[in-house]
């Protein structure tokens, strides 16, 4: 975010705050241990993903990947899509593309919407 010139701890932590629901709020525990959490709203027509934080030391390791596969395997019985925002340069961007979701208009900036459809071949 520093590099988009828009940082501000105050106003982001404001921001998170006004976001958050509690329902729809998941903490993700690998072998009993607290290693994030997920924020997923079911929609009437989608499923958006508003939140999934892993702690840096369990990055990497697939847990986000299969976070989203399992999601997109109820989607996809459900016949919906699944919606994100990321700010452009986060890098878990590249794992969503990897998991069939598309940007939904590439020169939007700083923040940029994603959406998987469920005739996606990924899931």
């Amino acid at each position: 975010m520093l590099k988009l010139g828009a940082w501000d701890e105050p106003m982001r932590r404001a921001g998170i705050r006004r976001s958050y629901k509690a329902a729809d709020s998941c903490i993700i525990v690998l072998d009993g241990i607290d290693i994030g959490w997920t924020q997923i709203s079911v929609r009437d027509a989608d499923y958006n993903i508003a939140q999934i934080q892993i702690l840096e030391e369990y990055c990497g390791l697939g847990i986000g990947s299969q976070i989203i596969r399992d999601l997109q395997l109820r989607a996809q019985n459900e016949g919906k899509t699944i919606s994100l925002s990321a700010v452009r340069t986060n890098r878990a961007i590249e794992l969503y593309k990897r998991l069939g979701f598309r940007i939904i208009d590439s020169e939007a900036t700083p923040i940029i919407d994603m959406v998987w459809e469920p005739d996606s071949d990924v899931c």
